[in-house]
């Protein structure tokens, strides 16, 4: 369920394997650094209103890309308890959330990355 967070010199890239690329209906997220506002560990709220294009079984699962009254969001999580959610600005997603192994090791590196490129 998990997936595969890269974080390079310029971006992060979350990766989906194959089954999560059908699920989520897309390969993977590429996030400069210089559009990052703030990473979150907060536990990701229940969705309750939006249009989606992906797979959403309520309680249980969310992946793909949802439109809400707060602006298009990409989701892959089973478990909202474990993620990271990336605040966005000047990006086609207000904001994308996660689910990682290490939510609090993964934010860390992301800050310190996102810090490092003066955002």
């Amino acid at each position: 369920m998990m997936v595969k967070v890269e974080i390079g010199k310029k971006e992060v890239v979350f990766r989906l394997e194959a089954a999560q690329k059908f699920l989520a209906v897309k390969n993977s997220v590429r996030i400069p650094f210089t559009k990052i506002a703030d990473v979150s560990t907060e536990k990701v709220r229940p969705l309750w209103l939006a249009v989606r294009m992906g797979t959403h079984l309520p309680g249980l699962f969310m992946a793909g890309t949802f439109w809400t009254r707060q602006g298009k969001t990409f989701y892959y999580v089973k478990d909202r308890s474990k993620c990271i959610t990336l605040n966005l600005k000047n990006h086609q997603y207000k904001k994308i959330v996660f689910q990682v192994r290490n939510k609090e090791s993964v934010a860390i590196r992301l800050k310190e990355a996102v810090e490092s490129h003066g955002s």
